[in-house]
């Protein structure tokens, strides 16, 4: 049996070597114990998988038999996946968005599809696409937009009406095709199109679109808007004009005149010519033989930055509406898909806000020695002023803090975690944000003090005894000396520790904060130790070593303990050892694992 990760390494080797390369041999795979235990690795932690599918089954009792029957099925070609179980999630408009959830046996299988689609289509897919991808993120679209598209005048901004509803699995067949010359690798993935979904008792027909809820959802869906990528390279390059723009005639003749008066001794004039050049560009805005067009996708979501004029603009957004229309059957979104002029407005994407700076009085001498007001054009990443009035609204009153009543009766450490973990969400995702530092201090100073309201409301107390009560000397960051901050001090097993609220610095970050290795050409496959635990064929309750071995898993460990805790009841052996152990899985053998359903 071949280990997993050096297949994948093979293949995507091979697609990096040769962009055009058929693959011909890849179902066989799917015989292959190891990639479901792989797959099974990755997905196992996921709480969802506590949630049964149609076939009322969860990941609950996992073990090497379930593997053995789906590669039997694989192998005579018998195996077709369930319809998805459809549910509904509320958006943020307040409608219902619909939610498939698959069976877990179908999930497993999604994700080794998903692993062979990956190592494949990795290395073609463009570099302008950031969403489900590994090493990419929005930090990394957001990256690529502040650092391509300096000096850009107007965006268009990029909405799909439905896109992973209205994919045509026709067109996303014959894209696979291109690269995929194996039928029956090719025939399973038109079963997961086709496979439908449960709603009101009955079976729908699924005639367009991804997968609902699926793993397998997001590589097929940038498969096939990796053909709009291309196109947009295309498009790119067709649209670039100029080595760089002309200089303007009217800044020209300013410094013409400025040098002739700093000649003369003039040093007046000179300066009133000075502050005129800075009202003025240096180089033509206007000029019609220099343009750039940038692009960056998110899923489907995406932004093309044109520098150049507004014409230019309209005829590639016509471009782009009329691709999708006649080669991949999409719509854009009429309402939602904009040309935005970046001297005028700012652009909405991807949470942040999106603006052209101009400063004419900051100058500095670029690398060829020539002085430039280097900050006029670039774009700068913000943070949106809704967002932090939305975030504030549930902890202030009349623009002071408030209790967060929900939180009361929760331990104080409990009460800190969670506030720590909204601020600390909050600022990683904005930390890139030229104003990041600005928002989010307005933001941690109602936060603050509306924790130190609720331990004050839980303790019948006020700010004043509960900071007195619970604050802690930290450095401040500075000058020299200390402040105090609300925390506690527990006990662990590696002894004292302390917590207090959030006091990490909130300065922007020019990079992403993580920077994700690549995934292939490792040669080796990691294993996690519930792999090992279940190879080792032993119960961890009984230590038989002859049974059939499967897994228990819960959904969060902590509820259990809980549970217990709170009716006062004596936890059975089970939830001690997995409390013990600090995981959310126990192996056991069969016969254990009816013990621990029947509450033993």
């Amino acid at each position: 049996m071949q280990n997993a990760e050096k297949v994948l390494s093979i293949l995507n080797q091979k697609s990096r070597q040769h962009e055009n390369y058929v693959f011909d041999r890849i179902y066989r795979n799917l015989f292959n114990e190891d990639f479901y235990l792989n797959a099974y690795r990755k997905i196992y932690a996921k709480q969802g998988n506590m949630t049964a599918g149609v076939d009322g089954k969860t990941i609950d009792g996992f073990n090497k038999a379930a593997i053995a029957k789906l590669i039997q099925k694989m192998r005579s070609e018998t195996y077709y996946p369930y319809p998805v179980k459809r549910a509904y999630i509320p958006k943020k408009n307040g409608k219902m968005r619909p939610w498939g959830i698959p069976a877990f046996e179908d999930k497993l299988v999604q994700e080794v599809m998903r692993q062979i689609l990956e190592a494949i289509y990795e290395p073609v897919f463009s570099p302008n696409s950031h969403g489900f991808r590994p090493g990419k993120s929005c930090h990394t679209a957001l990256y690529q937009i502040k650092n391509t598209a300096k000096g850009s005048n107007w965006v268009i901004e990029g909405d799909i009406t439905g896109c992973f509803d209205h994919i045509d699995h026709e067109i996303l067949l014959q894209i696979l095709a291109e690269k995929i010359g194996d039928g029956r690798f090719f025939e399973l993935v038109r079963r997961f199109l086709k496979s439908g979904y449960f709603e009101f008792k009955q079976v729908f027909n699924s005639f367009s679109g991804s997968p609902q809820g699926g793993i397998i959802s997001p590589i097929l869906a940038n498969i096939y808007l990796n053909k709009f990528d291309k196109f947009m390279d295309g498009l790119i390059s067709e649209n670039t004009l100029g080595k760089e723009k002309r200089i303007n005639p009217e800044y020209h003749r300013l410094v013409c005149r400025r040098y002739e008066a700093n000649k003369r001794g003039d040093t007046e004039l000179a300066r009133a010519l000075q502050k005129e050049m800075q009202n003025l560009n240096s180089r033509d805005p206007m000029d019609k033989n220099y343009r750039r067009v940038n692009y960056v996708r998110y899923a489907d979501d995406f932004v093309i930055f044109i520098n150049g004029d507004k014409a230019t603009a309209v005829r590639i957004k016509e471009q782009v509406a009329d691709y999708f229309k006649t080669t991949l059957n999409l719509e854009l979104n009429a309402e939602k898909t904009l040309i935005t002029n970046l001297k005028d407005k700012r652009v909405h994407f991807l949470g942040y806000e999106i603006a052209k700076s101009k400063d004419n009085t900051m100058v500095k001498v670029n690398s060829k020695g020539v002085k430039e007001r280097s900050v006029n054009g670039t774009i700068q990443l913000l943070v949106p002023s809704e967002v932090i009035s939305k975030k504030i609204a549930p902890y202030s009153r009349y623009g002071k803090s408030t209790a967060f009543v929900q939180r009361v009766n929760l331990p104080v450490l409990d009460m800190i975690n969670e506030f720590n973990a909204e601020i600390r969400g909050l600022y990683n995702y904005y930390c890139l944000a030229t104003d990041v530092s600005t928002k989010l201090n307005k933001f941690k100073h109602i936060h603050y003090f509306s924790l130190a309201k609720t331990i004050a409301r839980k303790e019948d107390s006020s700010v004043a005894k509960v900071i007195q009560k619970y604050g802690i000397d930290v450095p401040r960051k500075q000058g020299t000396g200390t402040r105090k901050v609300i925390g506690v001090k527990y006990q662990t097993k590696c002894g004292e520790k302390v917590l207090t609220y959030f006091n990490d610095s909130l300065s922007k970050v020019d990079k992403p904060l993580t920077s994700v290795p690549e995934r292939f050409g490792l040669g080796f496959s990691y294993r996690s130790q519930l792999i090992i635990r279940l190879n080792a064929d032993k119960c961890e309750m009984c230590g038989d070593e002859h049974g059939d071995i499967e897994v228990h898993h819960v959904r969060k460990l902590k509820d259990i303990i809980t549970r217990y805790k709170k009716h006062g009841e004596t936890a059975p052996n089970w939830v001690i050892q997995m409390a013990a152990m600090n995981r959310k899985t126990l192996v056991v053998c069969e016969q254990c694992h009816h013990k621990i359903h029947a509450g033993k």
